[in-house]
């Protein structure tokens, strides 16, 4: 008898990604889902597919720390895609919001590339998404999109479909600083008429334009790397996991 232990012997440290659903990772990967798609396509089935699992919208974004050179991650919201050319579609350009006070835009904002990485992990399909790209923000009246009307109204409809509680940590004290009880804020981001109050200035719509997408399912172990070309179209490739 072999006295090597497993992950079925309760040590979670050697559990690995195969190991989430191990009986479907002899699934057949030449299936009709293996057929070659555009990220964007996968990542709208996915979406509908997770919609009701609570956290679904939740990903990690990693930025790097100039001062150090090290790893920054934390977790956000995915809030949608912007619109694309037309009513009906959807661009590829992720939306996502934070605090013009928080360390993640002095980390994109002093990176020559304003680079990031996003990480979504779908725990009903059991699939991953790596997309890496450039962040770009919106508000406050210091960056590049702050006086294109598009991006404006964009903050703004964002802005109004928050949460009351959503929006008022917008009034909150800096963040990151020690700590001093908060002084009193507008309720709900509203005014005394019970309208939401303009954005302030210290709300951004953050903004990732992919441009390589790392994609894995577990379930049979397929993957595929999408990288846009000079076109600006992506070009998907599958490659071994």
């Amino acid at each position: 008898m072999s006295s090597q232990a497993g992950p079925s012997d309760g040590d979670e440290s050697n559990i690995g990604l195969g190991d989430i659903k191990p009986e479907e990772n002899t699934k057949n990967n030449d299936n009709e889902e293996s057929q070659i798609k555009t990220w964007r396509e996968r990542i709208a089935i996915s979406i509908a597919k997770s919609r009701k699992v609570r956290g679904g919208n939740y990903v990690q974004i990693a930025t790097v720390d100039p001062s150090t050179n090290e790893p920054r991650c934390r977790t956000v919201v995915f809030r949608g895609f912007l619109p694309g050319s037309s009513s009906k579609d959807e661009s590829c350009v992720m939306k996502m919001i934070t605090d013009d006070r928080s360390s993640k835009v002095a980390e994109v904002s002093t990176h020559p590339e304003q680079a990031a990485e996003l990480v979504w992990w779908f725990s009903k399909s059991s699939e991953q998404y790596r997309i890496r790209g450039k962040v770009q923000f919106v508000g406050g009246g210091k960056f590049d999109k702050d006086d294109d009307d598009f991006y404006v109204q964009a903050r703004k409809q964002q802005w109004g479909n928050m949460s009351d509680m959503a929006r008022e940590q917008f009034y909150w004290k800096e963040p990151g600083v020690p700590y001093t009880p908060q002084a009193e804020v507008p309720a709900g981001g509203r005014g005394e008429d019970g309208k939401v109050l303009a954005p302030p200035d210290n709300f951004l719509l953050m903004l990732l334009y992919p441009k390589r997408v790392d994609y894995l399912r577990l379930g049979d172990n397929f993957r595929q790397i999408d990288e846009i070309d000079d076109d600006e179209v992506f070009k998907p490739l599958r490659v071994n996991p």
